[in-house]
């Protein structure tokens, strides 16, 4: 990939990169996973009241039911996942969207060959930015 471009406002051929560490997450679930924080608190183009990330899973992978108090939107770009949001049940797909309201137990397992791959959306509900003090927390382990 070319080298990442950025601007005040854009950000451009960047790369995903796995966390060493985040929340209770277990360290399978953190070396199948990808995420890059590009708009947000204290991301490459800063802004308070939202979070905007690309975020990838490994074919495979089960990321178990976690919960955090900000909501947020899931838009599937590649690859399928058989999803539980809250009591609901569905097939992840492109196209797909997701709304998960404030501390909604959800989870995902890819069943694609090709990785996951979604655009996630989060925001400080009324521009109450308490909400990105509170982690996600997984509810039952991944693996």
């Amino acid at each position: 990939m070319a080298s990442e471009k950025k601007g005040k406002y854009f950000l451009k051929n960047y790369e995903l990169s796995h966390m060493s560490s985040y929340s209770n997450y277990p360290q399978s679930l953190l070396k199948a996973m990808q995420v890059k924080s590009l708009i947000g608190p204290q991301s490459e183009i800063p802004e308070p009241d939202i979070s905007v990330s690309a975020f990838q899973l490994d074919p495979g992978t089960h990321y178990g039911g976690h919960a955090h108090p900000h909501p947020e939107v899931y838009i599937f770009i590649s690859g399928t996942a058989e999803c539980t949001w809250g009591d609901e049940i569905f097939t992840a797909e492109p196209g797909t969207v997701t709304h998960c309201p404030p501390n909604l137990p959800h989870a995902m397992r890819v069943t694609s060959s090709e990785p996951l791959r979604a655009m996630i959306v989060g925001w400080a509900p009324e521009g109450r930015r308490s909400v990105w003090d509170g982690i996600s927390e997984m509810l039952d382990q991944a693996t």
